[in-house]
């Protein structure tokens, strides 16, 4: 029936909600769903990644440790990586990862369906949600609930051994919470989705918690408040909980999983002086528990690898990083001085950590937001903590999971800019189309000048393509 990719992305937005709330979050809808399709998210094992920030960095390192074991023992063992949003192509979002977790495409993720298989699973997904929508129209499914319940059929059909499922809003009413996995992990809670989620951190924390299953294990990098809602529900639910301090290295303060399994000395034997992100930790510590011991080479090449779009140097001196949320912001200005200024330093010949910035002659700021986020703290937070020599704001035209048109406007963003840059020197201007504003930021790039894109996946799901071309 579907002809080529983009008559299936045209379908798949019929399904996007006009209006976007608590409400629209539930598992009634995939449940019988994925019911008519024979319950695939039954036929494989699987783990299931929640949290505010680094979900799906965390679920792509846990994919590429379980394959690299797997490898070691030279089975034929499959692992399934659902993530969203995808940047580019739907196909990203249910990937079987690719084999050799040390090749030199490791900054990729999988491998992607082959287009023919992509549209013969959504023919049959088709006929099956022209029929709830006859005989069922409350349960029509949504775009994200469609995908994810193709996700599962793909995997079940490829008969994978293990899916690593990041959660997409949320967890407790999630519609990939119609899991049973091996473990949860929740890599940690801050203020994103508020008008969804709620306002307050021990709600957000509540939220995401609903993931935790009785008697599965949890690992979680949450603190405070959060941590304590947390340790509630798996207490409540018997589920052994692992927590890992990701802010100050590999310091758990309690672990329940077996007496003599010390799982942050094995973190530590692998990763000397935790000298890896916080995602990549929790990632490790998830699979440590599961029993698995990769081999410490690949261990240390999988932790240097990373998702596209996520702190990733597309082109020298062009950083792409889909931060969304002021805490993923903070991570990015961190890194950025931490690690790509002082990288940047060294290649200049300059051994003093202390004068690194000097090396860099300010940064060209491309940016765009998605309505409902807290766009001023970020910009407030990347105008006060980096070199910005130049803002362009611009705007993004994907459609999303939770609505169309969802992208704040461009000179909305400039005029607030304009408002909070403290020198006469730094360019403000509005550019309503990405491409061209990347372009721009390109072109005139003057001499030691960094680009940073950031704000928005989808934004850089838009730009990367620049660059990047997903496969046919």
């Amino acid at each position: 029936m579907f002809k080529d990719y983009y008559e299936v992305r045209n379908w798949l937005e019929e399904f996007i909600p006009y209006t976007y709330s608590k409400k629209n979050l539930g598992l009634a809808r995939i449940s019988y769903l994925l019911k008519l399709l024979e319950n695939p998210q039954k036929k494989f094992k699987s783990i299931h990644v929640a949290g505010t920030s680094g979900k799906g960095s965390t679920a792509f390192y846990i994919a590429k440790l379980l394959q690299q074991e797997t490898r070691n023992k030279k089975q034929e063992t499959k692992v399934g990586l659902h993530v969203s949003p995808h940047l580019v192509d739907i196909r990203e979002r249910m990937q079987i990862m690719i084999n050799d977790p040390v090749s030199e495409s490791a900054n990729e993720t999988g491998s992607l369906m082959p287009m023919d298989r992509f549209l013969r699973l959504f023919d049959e997904i088709y006929s099956v949600v022209k029929k709830i929508k006859e005989e069922r129209p409350d349960l029509t499914p949504s775009y994200f609930e469609i995908l994810v319940a193709l996700s599962f059929k793909y995997f079940a059909e490829e008969k994978v051994d293990w899916a690593v499922v990041e959660v997409g809003l949320g967890g407790g009413l999630d519609a990939t919470n119609v899991l049973q996995p091996e473990i949860c992990v929740i890599t940690n809670v801050g203020l994103d989705h508020t008008d969804i989620l709620g306002k307050s951190i021990e709600k957000i924390a509540k939220e995401k918690a609903g993931i935790i299953k009785e008697g599965v294990p949890v690992i979680t990098g949450a603190r405070g408040s959060a941590l304590k809602i947390i340790k509630n529900v798996a207490k409540s639910k018997k589920a052994p909980l692992i927590t890992l301090d990701t802010q100050l290295g590999v310091r758990p303060l309690k672990s329940h999983i077996k007496d003599n399994l010390i799982i942050y000395k094995d973190i530590e034997r692998y990763i000397p002086n935790s000298f890896a992100s916080a995602n990549f930790l929790l990632a490790l510590a998830g699979v440590l528990a599961l029993g698995f011991r990769p081999k410490k080479e690949a261990v240390l090449q999988i932790s240097r690898s990373g998702l596209p779009g996520r702190f990733e140097e597309i082109d020298e001196d062009v950083i792409l990083d889909g931060a969304h949320n002021p805490d993923k912001i903070q991570f990015l200005i961190d890194w950025i001085k931490n690690v790509f200024f002082a990288r940047h330093s060294r290649e200049s010949g300059n051994l003093d950590p202390r004068i690194r910035e000097d090396d860099i002659n300010g940064v060209v700021l491309v940016v765009a937001f998605k309505k409902g986020k807290n766009w001023e703290k970020m910009l407030d937070l990347l105008v006060k903590n980096l070199p910005i020599k130049k803002i362009i704001a611009t705007k993004f035209y994907a459609a999303t999971d939770t609505g169309r048109f969802s992208s704040v406007d461009s000179y909305r963003i400039a005029e607030y800019a304009s408002s909070i840059v403290n020198s006469r020197s730094t360019i403000v201007r509005a550019v309503e189309n990405s491409q061209e504003a990347v372009f721009e930021a390109i072109n005139n790039q003057g001499k030691e000048q960094v680009v940073l894109i950031t704000g928005s996946l989808y934004l850089i799901g838009e730009v990367r393509t620049m660059w990047r071309l997903p496969a046919c």
